[in-house]
């Protein structure tokens, strides 16, 4: 316990000295803003000296300082107070009621042989992966294919982002409804519906498409790409051969045409209900991310295209070497946000299972240990492991974010 402790405060101040690097300008920063100090000094000397660029400075961002003050003391006000508020209650037995107890290192060490907070991070590692499986590339592609689309891009547009206007709980009941488990459930007669036939079909199909992108990587010696592209298509080819399994289980393999034998029971199977809470996110997100990506991609400038069509690029190609590098910092950054997010998902998790059929993910254990056991003491410390656990991802991503770039698309025309 003692040795995660200092983990713990090793990582955190690591965290505070990397971003106080990352956006406060070091000295690069500032000999250039002394060099441009001083061909301001040669070029308007006659009008203002050094003190007076200084003094005219302050009064120029005396107004911006004033307007950002409410939401700065906001912020701290609800983020900051309760961060040192609850660094203090990681130490203590804390009762809402009554007097709380000083013990040190025994919620840290409680939590280290807590087979529970164990299995709900595994969860929560599961339902990263998918989260970013589902719900990462799926939104690039579609936003390929609507800038590819000869006619009603507007129209295909409006209908993928008809779902963003719903609000998430309308989206959780309304899927609720889709996982009906029964053969009158939405979900289930489309599903029953597919024959054998079809889920081998989606299985080669995922192949095929693994398979085809290797290739083009290999063919320009990108070997560590290739073989994750070639790891994941496995993984989605592997996705359809459980319904298979199913219904070779009481067909012979020979039959087609067989269906699934009984409903899915989407919310109840600890195999399908982490799925099944992804899904609804990608419904619904699909199109905002779709939409950031399509716009990102109007940047790109039309004599890439034209020297890949000289140089005999297929459309695969193109994807691969001129869109997957102009978009590749706009990617991490949404990777990283999407990773963080997926351990963020607690809420999502509770509406649609409260935790049941092996979805307890690492968020809600902290809600159910902290607001229904009223354990705040362990919560608290829970709470400070994940968030550690997650501040190099953070850094990451606000150390690409200072990096980015961001120039306006104008037409030259």
């Amino acid at each position: 316990a003692g040795a995660l402790l200092l983990a713990l405060a090793a990582s955190v101040v690591l965290a505070v000295r990397q971003m106080v690097r990352i956006f406060l300008p070091g000295e690069r920063g500032q000999k250039s803003v002394a060099r441009g100090r001083g061909e301001i000094q040669e070029t308007k000397s006659s009008i203002l000296d050094s003190g007076f660029w200084i003094l005219n400075s302050r009064r120029r961002f005396l107004p911006a300082a004033l307007l950002l003050l409410p939401a700065a003391a906001t912020i701290f006000l609800w983020g900051y107070v309760p961060l040192f508020r609850g660094a203090a209650m990681a130490f203590f037995d804390y009762r809402i009621f009554g007097e709380s107890t000083w013990v040190f290192l025994d919620n840290f060490a409680n939590l280290l042989w807590d087979p529970d907070w164990w299995r709900a991070l595994l969860t929560s590692a599961r339902y990263a992966f998918l989260v970013i499986s589902l719900t990462f590339i799926p939104p690039v592609m579609l936003a390929i294919l609507l800038q590819e689309v000869p006619r009603g891009k507007i129209l295909f547009r409006v209908i993928f982002y008809l779902p963003a206007s719903i609000t998430g709980l309308v989206v959780i009941l309304l899927w609720k409804t889709f996982y009906e488990p029964s053969e009158t459930g939405l979900l289930n007669r489309l599903v029953m519906a597919m024959p054998a036939a079809g889920w081998l079909l989606l299985s080669l199909a995922a192949l095929g498409l693994a398979l085809h992108l290797a290739r083009r990587l290999l063919y320009h010696n990108l070997w560590k790409p290739a073989l994750f592209v070639l790891a994941a298509g496995l993984l989605l080819a592997a996705a359809p051969l459980g319904p298979l399994r199913e219904i070779w289980r009481t067909a012979p393999a020979t039959d087609l045409l067989a269906g699934l034998p009984e409903p899915i029971r989407w919310l109840d199977d600890s195999r399908t209900a982490l799925f099944s809470c992804v899904l609804p996110m990608l419904w619904a997100g699909m199109g905002p991310g779709c939409l950031i990506y399509l716009a990102a991609l109007k940047g790109i400038p039309d004599d890439l295209y034209e020297a890949a069509d000289i140089d005999g690029a297929s459309f695969t190609d193109k994807i691969l070497f001129v869109i997957v590098p102009t978009l590749r910092p706009l990617l991490i950054i949404n990777f990283v946000g999407v990773f963080i997010a997926a351990w963020q998902a607690e809420a999502n998790v509770l509406a649609m299972t409260a935790g049941g059929a092996g979805t307890e993910v690492a968020g809600l254990h902290i809600f159910y240990k902290a607001f229904i056991f009223l354990r705040l003491g362990p919560a608290t410390a829970a709470a400070w492991v994940l968030g550690c656990l997650l501040v190099g991802f953070t850094l990451y991503q606000l150390r690409i974010l200072s990096r980015v770039e961001f120039r306006a698309n104008r037409d030259n025309a």
